[in-house]
């Protein structure tokens, strides 16, 4: 006796495969030219975003499949006008929901599951290649929405959660030379019992910003994503994005103020981050991104992309922590010190110095150590200007009438003040871009602030990509999930176009396929 699983199971295995490569007459959807705009009515401006499996992708599944009925049975016409009208209505909505990422990320999933079906599809990927690549740029526009959403979020807590979070107990009485706490009385600070000191926080406490408050926005923006099936490419790129941005941001706001230029703040600081680098390891993930024929996924993990992203503010830490202790002429000590802080230029560590808090009692660095970074500075300086010198200048031999060789291309684009100085800091934005440097100018940065706005390169999932991940996988062992992107039209959505007034489809003549090759 069959269960109703089993069943269920058969049915599934027993349905008609979808073919990619002719249109088969149940395998389209049927409309008229003046049902089009109340169909994507329905389907784009008035949809909300669901979260059963069968509801997601309606959009996707349903700009496809009418596609297709445009293109094999009907006319050019007809499909440029439903493509166009979608597009139209698509930009609206993103548009008007630009700050809820909801909705962002339920049409950034939706558009790239529809630029999977047209390029899966024989007829399809050739007769849509101008809508493909606006739906290039429109995933491409969501990406940096979402990213722009979480930023402001972010922003509103780092300040009290990273910077000003207190981890470690006792430094509070600490004095700074040159610095005078007026009216201020040192009080007898009393030792605290053992069992109140680990005494878990109370709910006052537990309210106060904490970096717990930045890994759950965080994690609150993985489920979004995961949530509505973002491709992992893409939710990996948002994800290194952020961290990108945040550690530009402590970078920044700790070069800026000198309150965070002391040892004991950067052990502070240097605690809270380490809550983030817990939560990169706890979420760490690879996307599912394939190079030159591999079957074995080479995309950066989200470990990865927090160690890349956070080194800097990192370093600038661990070098507010360890200069002043260097010896006044202990040139190897200091040598080896800037050996492990390869992210930080000159200009960033001599900044960093000449405004250090220094504590009472403390040693600032010792001159010598400075005039050595000075000189690294002017002789980076000097390389950058002879490397600039030397791909502007003619090619040898050439002819004084001849055309003059055309600049390499900056790195960077000019900044906010013109005059093509380079964006802060976008040195490090790529790894790329450090190995095209000359090995002898490292990973440093030319700029003292990093550019926190600086988008990082951003790539679509490749065509192989998405077959593996809208499909069975290597192997096609993932029948469950292939099965999941088959685009179809549950009967709910059906009834509901029905309901308003358009026909319920698919609906066929005769005419419609009684010369359909088969």
């Amino acid at each position: 006796m069959l269960t109703l699983q089993q069943t269920a199971e058969e049915f599934e295995e027993d349905q008609q495969e979808f073919d990619w490569s002719r249109c088969l007459h149940d395998q389209m959807f049927v409309f008229q030219e003046n049902e089009l705009e109340r169909i994507l009515d329905i389907t784009i401006t008035s949809m909300t975003p669901q979260r059963s499996p069968s509801q997601k992708p309606v959009p996707a599944n349903m700009i496809f499949l009418s596609a297709r009925y445009a293109h094999y049975h009907s006319s050019p016409e007809l499909l440029a006008k439903l493509l166009i009208t979608a597009m139209d209505n698509i930009n609206d909505v993103v548009e008007r929901y630009q700050w809820d990422m909801t909705i962002l990320a339920f049409w950034i999933s939706n558009a790239t599951l529809l630029l999977h079906y047209l390029k899966k599809d024989a007829g399809l990927v050739e007769a849509t290649t101008e809508f493909q690549a606006q739906l290039a740029e429109l995933i491409n526009e969501i990406f940096i929405l979402i990213v722009r959403d979480a930023e402001r979020r972010l922003d509103k807590v780092l300040d009290a959660a990273m910077l000003d979070h207190e981890t470690i107990p006792g430094f509070e009485d600490i004095t700074f030379q040159n610095e005078w706490k007026i009216f201020k009385r040192k009080t007898q600070v009393k030792e605290e019992p053992l069992e109140k000191r680990y005494r878990p926080p109370s709910p006052k406490q537990r309210a106060k910003p904490a970096p717990r408050n930045v890994t759950s926005l965080l994690s609150s923006t993985l489920f979004v994503l995961d949530l509505y099936d973002v491709h992992s490419v893409i939710t990996a790129q948002i994800t290194s994005q952020l961290l990108y941005w945040v550690g530009a941001e402590l970078f920044n706001r700790i070069m800026s103020n000198r309150k965070y230029l002391a040892r004991t703040k950067a052990m502070q600081i240097r605690m809270n981050i380490s809550i983030l680098e817990d939560w990169a390891r706890q979420n760490n993930r690879q996307p599912e991104h394939y190079e030159h024929g591999e079957t074995k996924s080479t995309g950066e993990t989200t470990v990865e992309a927090a160690r890349r992203h956070l080194s800097p503010v990192i370093q600038l830490l661990q070098w507010l922590q360890c200069f002043s202790s260097l010896g006044a002429d202990d040139l190897e000590a200091l040598v080896g010190t800037l050996q492990q802080l390869k992210a930080l230029s000159a200009q960033q560590l001599i900044h960093a110095a000449s405004h250090y808090r220094s504590e009472v009692g403390e040693k600032g660095l010792p001159k010598s150590a400075m005039k050595y970074l000075a000189a690294i500075q002017k002789e980076a300086a000097l390389r950058r200007e002879r490397h600039r010198s030397s791909t502007a200048s003619p090619k040898p031999g050439s002819g004084g009438d001849s055309a003059p060789v055309t600049p390499a291309k900056k790195k960077n684009k000019g900044g906010a003040n013109g005059g093509g100085s380079e964006t802060p800091g976008s040195q490090q934005a790529t790894p790329q871009q450090a190995n095209d440097e000359s090995q002898d100018e490292d990973d440093a940065p030319k700029h003292l602030l990093l550019d926190p706005s600086l988008m990082l390169p951003f790539t679509l999932p490749s065509v192989t990509d998405m077959l593996v991940s809208y499909g069975a996988g290597f192997g096609g062992l993932n029948r469950e999930r292939e099965r999941k992107y088959i685009p179809t039209v549950p009967p709910e959505f059906l009834d509901r176009l029905e309901s308003a007034g358009a026909k319920k489809g698919p609906m066929f003549e005769e005419k419609d396929w009684e010369n359909e090759e088969v």
